[in-house]
């Protein structure tokens, strides 16, 4: 498969020095480009997110914390499915709660739900899931709708399997819980997969370098575009990169272009909650690079980069320390 290159060719040269290797990170990370069963809850990407309703009017700080509550209640799913408990993982619903999956098939109450997990594992002895959330917005002080996609994997026999879900949460005696949990045919687009990343981002603290990146949808949501400018002790960059499904392949591919001339592109394999990038390139002085670089979510506001199998021309590059990157949140 054809690679990428990202936006720190020329200070890869520069590997003998510490800071041009976390310059060179921070450039990467700037540049970078059903039904239910045992599962790790991500929050990964999704649908692009629909309109969303009128903010709530509770405060920051409680809608914050109310996020926190439905994040550890799908990490509390993930562990009783991962446990394979049918009864435990029917108690996240409400006690009229209800599933419907993509294939038309419902189960309303926990009884009814406790029973058809039971069946589910019983036919299923290898699967695992990752519940990854894309949107969440309060419809009250203790209703919440969350959208997201659930990707299924059956064993290395069985072809994954994806829908779009969507999940009516309720608060009831203080605890969130799963009113309706609905999943629907997901157009798969791979494009889908990045749409958590439109939006300005910066390295973290600490990271040792100023990066500010803006990833945008064109118009027809066929590509994002990525503006990026960096910042160092020695040097400074910028440029633009390009994202999107590659049709001879049907793959994502990104496309990269530096200020300075220097270009690269990657084809991009998701695996959970990561994507590896398989990179190569060419910088302005005409020499070459091939790399992995591998874009880990962390949850809807941070992720991090890293660049690993490095290789320029012929000599081998040392690896790179991972950079944290976080989402600029904007005033509404």
């Amino acid at each position: 498969m054809r690679s990428l290159t990202l936006l720190v060719r020329y200070l890869n040269r520069l590997a003998q020095s510490s800071t041009a290797r976390v310059l060179g990170t921070a450039l990467l990370a700037a540049g970078f480009g059903s039904s239910l069963g045992p599962a790790r809850a991500q929050e990964g990407a999704g649908r692009p997110t629909r309109p969303a309703a009128a903010p709530s009017a509770a405060p920051p700080a409680a809608r914050a914390k109310d996020s926190a509550e439905i994040r550890e209640l799908l990490t509390s799913f993930a562990k009783a499915v991962e446990a394979r408990d049918a009864k435990a993982l029917a108690g996240h619903w409400t006690a009229e709660g209800e599933y419907h999956n993509a294939q038309g098939v419902r189960a309303n109450g926990r009884d009814a739900l406790e029973a058809g997990f039971t069946t589910f594992f019983a036919k299923t002895p290898e699967v695992s899931a990752d519940l990854q959330a894309a949107s969440l917005r309060f419809l009250s002080a203790d209703s919440a709708l969350q959208e997201g996609t659930v990707t299924v994997h059956r064993g290395p026999a069985a072809p994954t399997t994806r829908a779009h879900y969507s999940a009516l949460l309720v608060r009831e005696q203080g605890k969130w819980r799963l009113a309706m949990f609905s999943e629907s045919e997901r157009d798969e687009s791979p494009m889908e997969d990045l749409a958590w990343l439109i939006g300005q981002w910066k390295s973290a603290a600490g990271e040792g370098v100023e990066v500010q990146t803006t990833y945008s949808w064109d118009a027809n949501k066929k590509f994002i575009h990525a503006q990026f400018a960096v910042k160092g002790k020695e040097r400074a960059a910028s440029g633009h990169q390009v994202i999107g499904v590659d049709p001879e392949t049907g793959e994502l591919h990104s496309w990269t272009f530096e200020a300075n001339g220097g270009i690269g592109e990657a084809d991009w394999n998701r695996d959970g909650d990561h994507w590896l990038l398989t990179a190569t390139g060419t910088l302005a002085d005409g020499s070459s690079l091939a790399e992995s670089n591998i874009l880990r979510r962390v949850n809807e506001d941070t992720f991090t980069w890293q660049s690993i199998d490095r290789q320029l021309d012929d000599a081998p590059l040392d690896d790179l320390a991972p950079v944290k990157i976080t989402r600029i949140k904007t005033e509404k």
